[in-house]
Parts: C-alpha cells; structure tokens; sequence
C-alpha cells in the first residue's frame, strides 16, 4: 500500500502528504489539499464554491458519492433576464449556495480521521506566510483586476496596487481569518452569522440567509457502468459525469478488439452521446431513477448511429468556459478520494464577499433561461455541473483514481486517457499524448477538432479523409488539464499529474 496525493498545485499536494504522514488519512489529505488549493489558486476554486466527491473505503465495493453543489436562491426572478440569451457570468442569479465548506465537514464527520484543526492548519499558514503567485495566477488576476482591487476581500491579490508578477509573493490574511473561524467554529460559521449575512447583502438578497443555513448536502447513489472488465463509478447527474463512462461503453461496442484507438469512433462516440446531455442532465431531485442515459439499450441505439466512416451531424453543447480544481488521494490502508471543487468562472463571479477573503463561484450560469425546461432558471433548483470525477474498480477492489478540470471538456480528455490506460498503456505515456476537443458547439454541425502536436499524421489524415475538420495545435493546451491519476499497476500503485499545468504535482510516499 502506499499514499498518494495527485493534485494541481505543489502546495496542495504537499499539504494532503503531510496530513497521510501525520496520521491522516485518504479523506482528511483530499480535504486539506482542496482548503489549500483554494488559497493558492482561487481562479480554480474556494470556500465560494461547490464540491462533488467519490470515496472509496477499502473492503466495500461501491463508493460513497457526495453531491455538496448549492441551489439557487429563493429570490431569482428568470423574468429579469429575459432580455439575455444566458445568466452574465458576473451577474448575483449566476451565484447559487456555496456548498465546498458543508462538503468538507460532511466528509469528514463520517470518514474522517485526524482532527479538523490540523486539516486546516496548511492552508492558515500558507494565508498567513504567504505564497508565488503561478502562471495561472497571474492571469487570472490579470484579467480581473478592475473589478478585483475595489473589493475589500481583493486587495490583498494586488500588492501595491498592482498585478503580482509571476513568482511574486502575495498574502491572503483575510481569508486566513475565515479559515480560521471555520476551522474551530464549524460549517456554521460560514452559513450562518456574518458571513451568511453579508453573502445574501452582497447579492441584493438572491440567496437569502435562510437559503444559506438550510444548506445540506446530499449522500447519492453514483453511477456505474462495465467497461472493458472494470467497473467506472462517476457522480449522476445533475452533472455531466455519465458522457465519461457512455462514450467508452459505446466505444466498446463499436470497437474491433484492436489494441489500437480508433480516434475517428471515440470522437463520434463522444459527440453522439454528448449531444441529448442538455436534455439529459438536470437536476432529477430524488427521481433518479428516472435518468436513463447509461442504459445499455440507448447507448447501443447510440452506437448503431455513429458511421466508423464518415464524421456524422451532431448537435452539440454550449460552452460556457471553467475554472475548477481536481485531486485524488490514497492513503496506506487502501482508501481512496476523487474529489473536484470548483468556482466554475475563473474567479467565479468575481463577487468578493465583505472582508472575509473569498469570492464566490458562479455555477449558476449551468442553468439556461429557457421557461419550463429542467434545467432552467428556478429557486430551490440545482444547474447542470460539467464537473467529473471518477472511480475505477475491478472485482469489487480499487482500481483507479482518475479526473480532470476543463468544463464541458472534462469527458473528452478524460475518456482517450481512461482509454489509452483501459488498453494497457503505460501511464506516463498516456498523460504525454497528445489531447483533442471539440471546438465548434451548436445545433447540427460537424465538429471541428483541436489536436495537441505529437498525434501520428496517418492518424490525422484519416480524420480529414473521414470529414472531420482538424486544427493543428502548436503546443500543449494548459486548458487541457491537468489531469490527476491514481492507476494501480500488477504489483504497485503509479500516479501521475500532468505537465500542461506548471504547479501540478504528485507525491508518492
């Protein structure tokens, strides 16, 4: 057995090993390298944001799935917007109720280990002492700094009033304060008192502070599905988790037995079923059973529509951008966590909250403002989620680890990873090769496909020859990633954290 932490950021990987060796374990370490990420990379995600969560315990063979994704407030009025084709990604109807902070204490309640002090400890001292701002960072900062620097909790972002440079040191003693009061207070202290008070002043009362203390978050069934002789678990909608496992299960279908990846099918397979995911994946409340979008008869009527010869008409999803953080832990006893939280936006909304240091996320724009459709606009509702992590088993034991950010991206990179990994290949080299997305989304079109440098051009060519409109990339896609992978080999465990994003890091001890 060993411990692992996979995640984007060295600091936060750093944090969730220390914790394992201070007795902590797998759910502890993916709680404290996400309180830490937040700090040192807020245009990813936060205590504003949202949480989704699979973790396994060693001797059962289903992991537990937590939904801590926030609804939208009492107060949204569609009637408002109806001057908009969708929700402004500044706007307070874009905000629903945070949920990471009620996550993590929720996970921690029923799996934790080490006290919820020495969890948070990281992330305090990191506020307090300070860390380099990264690349992303800079950026991110970059493009928000108007906005940013006229609120109290984004001054600190800007030392002397301007945008850090890239390894500058910056402090977040605000949100260090917060952190702090969590810490010993509880989840109450964010959704009740002050901070629930000023969140619901900040947003002109959209989410009112009954909206914020009657949060909970909710233990679900998780999805699950054969493919290839392993069993992939993801989370149900209302995130779009399933198009992972339904395009590798209709891939499987439509397959040769070739230990080759025919990258022509893979694409198909993902554009055939991604494109029922608006009328699919909504929030089902306790109606999931209704959701039939991995059954097996309508992934293969799926499949019996995709041509292996010729590139097909597809509607496809919008996009609506992202900035969201994925890490995975495994701790000496052989549990595991695949967690993902997220600010959606970059920043979120890029709405800082009082002097408490933190921003809140924007996953409310996942909604559309389409009258009585599921997933519309509506108090009480929770929006469409791009988030998607999974969980690999085989015969009921942990198998793999595996998740990525990028929006409606995250099934597209991780469905050719998982892939290239389900066909034996060698887990460094799959996180080298090259990636693709769909760039072109909407109604009835033929995609066009960004290809990463390094792809075969016999391969290339192929997918010219089959009607694909190709773009060939120059570099490697920052936005691709980074994905995070924790893969058990014949006789140990690998990890892996992906080079397209600078600060990514896994440790293995």
């Amino acid at each position: 057995m060993s411990n692992i932490v996979v995640s984007p950021h060295y600091l936060s990987t750093n944090a969730g090993i220390e914790i394992l060796q201070n007795g902590g374990n797998a759910v502890d370490a993916a709680i404290g390298t996400n309180i830490v990420q937040g700090v040192v990379a807020p245009e990813t995600c936060g205590i504003g944001g949202d949480l989704f969560s699979l973790i396994w315990i060693n001797g059962e063979n289903t992991p537990y799935c937590l939904d801590s994704s926030g609804y939208a407030g009492s107060n949204v009025d569609i009637s408002q917007l109806s001057t908009q084709e969708s929700i402004p990604l500044d706007h307070p109807m874009s905000v629903t109720v945070p949920g990471a902070v009620k996550g993590w204490f929720d996970m921690h309640e029923r799996f934790g280990k080490l006290s919820i002090d020495k969890i948070f400890r990281h992330a305090i001292e990191i506020c307090d002492q300070g860390f380099e701002v990264s690349t992303e960072l800079h950026h991110s900062l970059s493009l928000h700094k108007d906005t940013l620097i006229k609120q109290e909790s984004g001054t600190e972002l800007f030392p002397d009033g301007e945008t850090p440079k890239i390894g500058a040191m910056v402090k977040r003693s605000l949100l260090g304060k917060t952190l702090k009061r969590i810490s010993t207070d509880g989840p109450q202290y964010f959704y009740t008192g002050s901070v629930a008070e000023k969140i619901s002043e900040t947003l002109n009362h959209v989410i009112t502070e009954d909206d914020l203390r009657s949060f909970e978050s909710r233990w679900i069934k998780p999805l699950s599905i054969d493919v290839y002789g392993k069993t992939g678990w993801v989370t149900p909608p209302h995130t779009q988790s399933y198009l992972t496992l339904g395009t590798l299960k209709i891939y499987e279908f439509l397959e040769d037995g070739s230990d080759n990846i025919d990258l022509h099918t893979l694409i198909e397979s993902y554009r055939a079923i991604a494109s029922q995911r608006d009328e699919l994946t909504y929030d089902y409340g306790g109606n999931i059973d209704e959701f039939n979008g991995l059954d097996l008869e309508y992934l293969k009527a799926i499949s019996k529509n995709i041509d292996k010869d010729m590139t097909s008409i597809f509607s496809q999803p919008e996009d609506r951008g992202g900035g969201t953080a994925y890490m995975c832990t495994k701790d000496n006893d052989g549990n595991a966590v695949s967690l993902i939280q997220s600010n959606f936006h970059g920043i979120g909304s890029t709405i800082g909250v009082g002097d408490f240091g933190f921003f809140l996320h924007n996953r409310g724009a996942g909604f559309n403002l389409t009258q009585n459709h599921p997933n519309s606009l509506k108090a009480g509702r929770k929006p469409l989620h791009t988030l998607s992590p999974t969980i690999w088993s085989v015969d009921g034991n942990l198998d793999m680890v595996i998740g990525t950010r990028g929006g409606r991206y995250q099934p597209q990179l991780l469905s050719h990873f998982i892939l290239k990994i389900l066909k034996k290949e060698n887990l460094e080299n799959a996180m080298m090769s090259p990636r693709w997305n769909i760039d072109e989304f909407g109604k009835e079109t033929v995609s066009e496909i960004n290809i990463e440098p390094g792809l075969d051009e016999k391969i290339t060519d192929e997918l010219l020859n089959k009607g694909h409109k190709v773009n060939q990339l120059s570099e490697l896609q920052n936005s691709y990633g980074p994905i995070s992978a924790i893969v058990k080999t014949d006789d140990s465990w690998k990890a892996a954290h992906d080079p397209r994003v600078d600060t990514a890091s896994s440790i293995i001890d």
